[in-house]
């Protein structure tokens, strides 16, 4: 029977934590209050286990909610699209993160009632339960960014971005305030591209370049109903190229700020 990928990647992600705090699976297992067998299978991907499980162990491992995040992801029902669980378990572990929108906020830095708003505009048939499950997994993975040592994370936003109307005009002044609050943090960084631009390199679409934990680098770009993760080292290094040359086209962060201010002003 083949190993489900997603147990193989939780429980490689479980056997790098517990070798960064210098345990072995039996200190592990008796910290955590579970059987050494259940952390031997776990990190085999040979079986799953519940969430509980997961939470004494991440305590165990002063893993600071990646594992438990990380779990969520992978296997709770509806909590996440299929085709973005690999790059929201990277995610966690990333140190850096750089992304460019255009159209949307980033995901981590999205407001509860943004994440609301575009899930339902982008899914109009999927069920309450469904949304509230999305969106509930979406504020949980901003949790890095609140870690004692967050990830750097760099935004680039298409000024357009910021100027769209919702039914609800509180929508997207809300979201506004949370990017300028969120801009005076010192790891995160969010600038705008003024929309008198001409022709800037990001037209064909919103990417995200992440550093992972081995010290490689990959890039994410998604569509409406799919992603695709590119590790190949010649495209990322192009994608890599368009985030510098957009860092050059965008407003310098004070500047960005102003500006968000004076688009949140303007708004219905």
């Amino acid at each position: 029977m083949k190993t489900d990928p997603a147990k193989l990647r939780f429980g490689a992600l479980l056997r790098k934590y517990r070798n960064r705090a210098g345990m072995t699976q039996q200190e592990l297992a008796r910290a955590a209050a579970v059987s050494q067998s259940a952390v031997s299978e776990l990190e085999t991907g040979a079986k799953g286990t519940t969430r509980d499980y997961v939470t004494r162990l991440d305590a165990a491992l002063i893993a600071r909610g990646v594992l438990v995040n990380s779990w969520d992801a992978y296997f709770s029902p509806n909590g996440m699209i299929d085709y973005f669980k690999e790059t929201a378990d990277r995610e966690q572990d990333s140190p850096e993160i750089r992304q460019y929108g255009l159209g949307l906020v980033p995901g981590l830095v999205q407001t509860e009632c943004y994440a609301r708003a575009i899930t339902q505009l982008g899914s109009p048939h999927t069920t309450p339960e469904q949304v509230d499950s999305l969106v509930r997994t979406r504020m949980r993975r901003q949790e890095i960014l609140d870690r004692p040592h967050p990830p750097v994370f760099t935004a680039i936003l298409d000024e357009s971005t910021l100027m769209r109307t919702f039914s609800d005009p509180g929508v997207m002044r809300a979201q506004i305030n949370r990017l300028i609050t969120l801009s005076y943090r010192p790891r995160i960084t969010i600038q705008v591209v003024p929309m008198m631009t001409e022709g800037h390199p990001g037209l064909e679409g919103s990417f995200k370049l992440m550093t992972v934990s081995d010290g490689d680098e990959l890039a994410y770009i998604e569509g409406h109903q799919a992603g695709l993760t590119i590790k190949e080292p010649r495209l990322v290094e192009s994608y890599k190229r368009v985030f510098g040359e957009l860092q050059g086209t965008a407003l310098t962060v004070p500047d960005s700020r102003a500006r968000m201010a004076e688009i949140r002003g303007e708004l219905p």
